[in-house]
């Protein structure tokens, strides 16, 4: 397997960002292989298989119709948070996180000149809550135009129900926030819990979201470098678009 750090002696685990101790499905590795072995190493784009995969996926395990037309593929989740954000807001906006979030949400704010605005979750006993109040009141806020959610949360494990995620994505529609929901573990939940698709509750809030998955997490793949953006909102999805064609090249 391979290492950030070769130094470090093979018996360390590291407890680092998604870097898995076992190895990938022999499906997935047998792919790979057979993929080097039938290409030429040159510039490709995304293939209608590849659409209809992450479709099926989506349909499959999470009961979501995704159309083709709404998929913008990136090289990750983080770089495409950066585009996303520079496409739907101005410097000095205020973007909105429930923290504590993982640390690439508040880079990604600093570095493109946007406030960051937290909603500290509230510990009770062994798991964390939403502060609706607070959640509510910094929505508000007049420059407030972004929410980055992080669906299920990391680093406190909350997989949000229904009606967590109902509750956000009012205030946040009442309030002409976008929603911008990671939900790049949203296969990974232990029994007994559901997640559930913030886009997927109802129509108004897919219009009114952004949602970032990838295969890293799933199926240990972070080194692959892919990662799907998907807006049913053409409006959005078509600013996303142009940013990422003015940071990244035209790739449309």
């Amino acid at each position: 397997m391979g290492k950030v750090n070769a130094n470090v002696d093979d018996s360390i685990v590291p407890f680092s960002v998604a870097d898995m101790e076992f190895k990938n499905l022999p499906q997935i590795t047998e792919a790979l292989k057979t993929y080097i072995d039938s290409t030429i190493f040159g510039y490709t784009e995304a293939t209608q298989e590849y659409y209809n995969a992450v479709c099926n996926w989506m349909k499959k395990r999470h009961d979501w119709n995704v159309e083709k037309e709404w998929i913008t593929e990136f090289s990750g989740v983080i770089p495409a948070l950066h585009i996303i954000i520079r496409a739907l807001t101005e410097e000095e906006d205020n973007v909105l996180l429930m923290t504590p979030v993982y640390y690439p949400f508040y880079t990604a704010i600093k570095l493109n000149n946007r406030k960051i605005i937290k909603s500290e979750l509230v510990l009770c006993k062994d798991h964390h809550e939403i502060d609706f109040e607070d959640f509510e009141r910094k929505a508000k806020l007049q420059n407030t135009k972004l929410f980055i959610l992080f669906n299920s949360h990391n680093p406190v494990g909350r997989v949000w129900n229904k009606e967590e995620l109902e509750k956000m994505g009012k205030i946040c529609i009442d309030n002409n926030v976008i929603v911008v929901s990671d939900e790049i573990h949203f296969d990974l939940i232990m029994p007994g819990y559901k997640h559930n698709v913030f886009a997927n509750i109802s129509k108004e809030f897919s219009d009114h979201s952004v949602t970032c998955t990838a295969p890293s997490k799933t199926f240990n793949l972070a080194g692959i470098q892919l990662s799907n953006m998907i807006a049913s909102n053409k409006k959005i999805r078509d600013r996303i678009r142009v940013e990422r064609r003015k940071s990244i090249g035209n790739l449309d």
